[in-house]
């Protein structure tokens, strides 16, 4: 048990970390090229990769509480229950996810706005409604997480979800939860997706008749990649942790059943992989990011690099031509 356990922070604390890289570079790139980036798809992205860092940090935080001893002797005071329903209820790491999954929605409501109806997206969408739309994301998700504060509590020193509570209120909550982060969140993004794909298939049918099925081919194949590759990595890292409380709320699953609490740790780290993978869906795969990463480093690095036989394009040349050698030059 205790080589799992080891297993399981080394496999955290490796998420945590490709969470901060990835997002961290994300972030970086944008806010250098702020000007490059400053459509409202791509304040949306750079604030998704926001979200996914702090999501990473204070995964990576909460793990090295987890390990320590602050958990292992709760008494009942403000710190221990602040320890045990904020701390070791996961509270902060379900609610930055549930804010991540409802800024992806927003992301997939901005594309489809603007691909099925772009005089309604110029009409209607602003700068201060996406901030807005921001910080509603932020304000469901940490409300969503409030449920845990009633579901955790002290049982002698040892902090515990609360088993006491009637089998109904049990079935009621989770279903609630399940609908809200997981069926409609899907629900949503899918019909987003769908949606777009069928405008842009329209498109392609009037473009090619125009012999100009480039751009439109490009942009369909775009959208279905990112469609399948973005809900296929929801679906997969999301889907156990649902099924692991639905099969707890009709009972399959019981406080009794051997590695309980570990079979569900295991699935929220599998929650948080999706914060990794995140600037690989929305970002890496996005033509924009990687040429303003490219041009970006190779404007830090490979500046007045000059190989042999080749010039600098942004250094002026230092060669001289044989021709000019004697010519005097006015000061």
């Amino acid at each position: 048990m205790a080589s799992n356990t080891s297993l399981a922070t080394a496999f955290n604390v490796a998420i945590g970390c490709s969470a901060l890289l990835g997002n961290g570079l994300v972030i970086s790139v944008m806010i250098v090229r702020r000007k490059q980036f400053s459509s409202f798809t791509n304040r949306l992205i750079r604030h998704q990769s926001i979200i996914d860092f702090v999501s990473g940090l204070v995964f990576l935080l909460m793990t090295g509480i987890k390990q320590s001893s602050l958990l292992e002797n709760v008494e009942r005071t403000f710190l221990g229950l602040f320890l045990c329903r904020f701390i070791f209820s996961n509270f902060f790491v379900v609610g930055l996810t549930a804010t991540s999954t409802n800024n992806l929605v927003v992301i997939s409501l901005e594309r489809f706005l603007a691909t099925c109806y772009p005089v309604k997206h110029r009409n209607y969408c602003s700068l201060f409604k996406i901030k807005v739309s921001m910080c509603v994301a932020w304000i469901i998700g940490f409300t969503y997480a409030l449920r845990f504060i009633f579901v955790y509590k002290i049982i002698g020193n040892t902090c515990s979800f609360d088993y006491s509570i009637s089998p109904n209120a049990t079935l009621g909550i989770i279903s609630v939860s399940i609908a809200i982060e997981y069926i409609i969140p899907v629900i949503l993004i899918s019909i987003s997706y769908v949606r777009i794909l069928l405008v842009l298939r329209q498109k392609l049918d009037i473009a090619n008749a125009n012999q100009q099925d480039g751009v439109f081919s490009k942009a369909k194949r775009n959208v279905i990649t990112t469609m399948l590759i973005a809900g296929s990595m929801f679906i997969i890292c999301w889907t156990p942790v649902e099924m692991f409380r639905l099969l707890f709320a009709i009972g399959v699953l019981t406080a009794s059943t051997p590695s309980l609490d570990f079979l569900y740790q295991t699935f929220m780290t599998l929650v948080m992989c999706n914060m990794s993978v995140n600037p690989v869906v929305y970002c890496f795969k996005y033509e924009l990011f990687r040429t303003q990463l490219t041009q970006l480093v190779r404007s830090r690095f490979g500046r007045n690099r000059v190989h042999p036989g080749e010039e600098s394009i942004d250094a002026p040349s230092l060669s001289i031509n044989p021709t000019q050698q004697t010519e005097t030059r006015p000061l």
